[in-house]
């Protein structure tokens, strides 16, 4: 009762003396599919004055160690975090984890096992290629990836590479995406899956661009399943989109977030920084995070 009281009153009352810090939370690095190294994000949101960042990599944590020394270094607050891709029935959905326990066994359990998945998925994907003429070698595809987690970007910088496409845009509307030749749908959690897994590690959980999801009406039942919050703010959102995500947050009491969804020179139109939230978001997130 005394935190719920406490979490009221931060709501409530107007805090006089806030940190003003810009916050990016949607920061992709080489861990999963960006090319961006750990220490070049930092650098990057340090030259732009970010002062907390969220690494979000997809399906693994395996970043979150060297983040937590360049955070130090670099004098900027990291939440860990992640964004695991997860189905609705033939659609995947994407669910950021903020505020988690990196280091927890069932959660690194969880994901070694959606690793394999990814790598029996994209093999399964370059198989579906090859049957529609496209030649790929799997051992050269899997030779960019290393010990990273295998993501369609990977498949897709190969086919670029090889001259099937002229872009990753390309290899992705012919190719990789939903309902294309290439693509293959194969993650190991649903969305409820995915919240429970997140709050088990001690975090919270949101909705990544909830404008990309093909049925805004299953945002409510997210929201059943324990949903936390909203990524209210995006690359190339209008004014008027991030008003009704955060009007939409804000009656169905969800928490807020934002960021840039930084994939280094994999996507041109948005780098660490160029799109920030308030700090007082992320204390928001500690508040509700206290009285779980």
């Amino acid at each position: 009762m005394e935190c719920w009281i406490k979490y009221i009153k931060w709501n409530e009352i107007k805090i006089i003396k806030m940190d003003n810090k810009r916050c990016d939370l949607h920061i992709h690095s080489k861990f999963s599919d960006s090319d961006a190294d750990i220490e070049d994000i930092f650098r990057m949101a340090a030259s732009k004055n970010v002062g907390c960042i969220a690494i979000t990599d997809h399906d693994t944590v395996d970043g979150i160690e060297r983040a937590r020394v360049y955070s130090k270094s670099y004098n900027i607050e990291l939440v860990e975090a992640m964004e695991l891709s997860v189905a609705k029935g033939q659609e995947e959905v994407h669910i950021l984890g903020y505020l988690i326990d990196a280091d927890n066994e069932k959660l690194k359990e969880s994901l070694a096992k959606v690793k394999e998945l990814r790598r029996q998925r994209l093999l399964a994907m370059i198989d579906a290629l090859n049957k529609t003429g496209i030649k790929l070698d799997k051992e050269d595809v899997f030779s960019r990836i290393n010990n990273n987690t295998p993501t369609r970007l990977h498949l897709a910088l190969s086919m670029v590479e090889k001259g099937i496409v002229s872009s990753l845009v390309e290899a992705f509307s012919r190719y990789l995406a939903v309902g294309r030749p290439g693509y293959v749908g194969r993650f190991k959690f649903s969305v409820k899956e995915a919240i429970d897994l997140i709050k088990e590690c001690g975090g919270l959980s949101f909705l990544a661009h909830p404008h990309a999801i093909g049925n805004q009406s299953w945002i409510d039942e997210f929201v059943s399943f324990g949903l936390d919050g909203l990524e209210v703010v995006y690359p190339r959102f209008s004014e008027a989109k991030k008003l009704h995500y955060k009007r939409l947050a804000d009656r169905l009491g969800l928490l807020k977030s934002g960021g840039s969804d930084a994939h280094g020179s994999y996507k041109k139109f948005t780098s660490v920084g160029d799109v920030t939230i308030p700090y007082s978001w992320v204390q928001e997130m500690k508040q509700r995070k206290d009285c779980i």
